[in-house]
């Protein structure tokens, strides 16, 4: 059989070229399978990541607004005791001006000193400009101690300047209070627009993978669908391939017992015209099932 044996040849053909189709896909397809797995833990971790910065920023948020919240009453307490300051700084001016001499009052008198001081200490002066410096600081150290024996013998004066500096002293650390909770709060508004930015760059370079995961994964999946019509079309094959060999194998069967049969006429021919036969024919003749 001619023809069957050509067909044979040309499917056996056909499976060998589909086969290293199969194995192209296939290996198209792990490539891609595996890009795929790559994209996916990388999109995971990115959005571990985004998850925390965002975690991380809320929780500076949080504790910007509470601070904020006691700045706000620090301002607050700030603000009262500055008033209370003011108010006592005017009624101190009236008693000083009622006890006191006309003229500056002593804290200017006191810087006035301070400074000529200074520049004793740090100016390169003439033995005249010397000499006037000296006699201007004696005057005013006159004119301090006079104003300060006043003050000290005077209770009203004393009471209210000690709770002036107090209240000085309370205002200052309210006020420094409020500068050192409003720097807690920029730092941590600061911090938490950094989380929030870097979450915001890491949106968009989840949205690339995103893009390149869902193409990856098409791909994979024509590579495997690909696979799998290959092994179908090999299997068709390999099906028609084993009928035409079943269909060889019954023809040759039958041709071989048509021999048998043709033989074992002529040899049953002889047996009815009476000549001898030998084993041999007489096994073949029980073998065709004429005796």
């Amino acid at each position: 059989m001619v023809i069957e044996d050509d067909d044979i040849i040309a499917l056996e053909n056909q499976r060998k070229e589909l086969r290293e189709q199969l194995h192209k896909a296939k290996e198209e397809r792990d490539k891609l399978n595996q890009i795929t797995s790559d994209l996916r833990k990388k999109k995971m971790s990115i959005l571990d990541e985004i998850h925390r910065y965002r975690k991380e920023g809320s929780m500076h948020r949080e504790r910007r607004d509470e601070i904020n919240k006691n700045v706000a009453r620090a301002k607050k307490m700030r603000e009262k005791l500055n008033t209370e300051y003011e108010k006592l700084r005017n009624e101190l001016k009236e008693l000083k001006k009622k006890y006191l001499p006309e003229g500056p009052s002593l804290e200017s008198l006191r810087k006035k000193r301070d400074d000529l001081e200074f520049r004793q200490m740090t100016q390169q002066l003439s033995k005249r400009e010397e000499e006037e410096l000296i006699e201007e600081l004696a005057k005013l150290n006159k004119e301090i101690k006079e104003r300060e024996k006043i003050l000290e013998s005077n209770e009203e004066l004393r009471e209210l300047i000690k709770k002036e500096e107090e209240l000085k002293i309370k205002s200052d650390k309210e006020h420094q209070k409020v500068q050192e909770l409003a720097d807690r709060a920029q730092k941590e508004h600061i911090e938490m627009m950094e989380c929030f930015k870097k979450a915001s760059r890491l949106q968009k370079e989840l949205k690339k993978i995103e893009k390149e995961y869902i193409m990856n994964k098409l791909n994979a999946d024509k590579a495997h669908r690909d696979f799998i019509s290959y092994i179908k079309k090999i299997r068709e094959i390999e099906e028609r391939i084993r009928e035409i060999r079943e269909k060889e194998k019954k023809f040759e069967i039958q041709k071989e017992k048509d021999v048998i049969m043709k033989k074992a006429d002529e040899i049953y021919q002889k047996f009815k015209k009476g000549e001898k036969l030998s084993t041999e024919d007489l096994l073949l003749l029980q073998k065709a099932g004429l005796i």
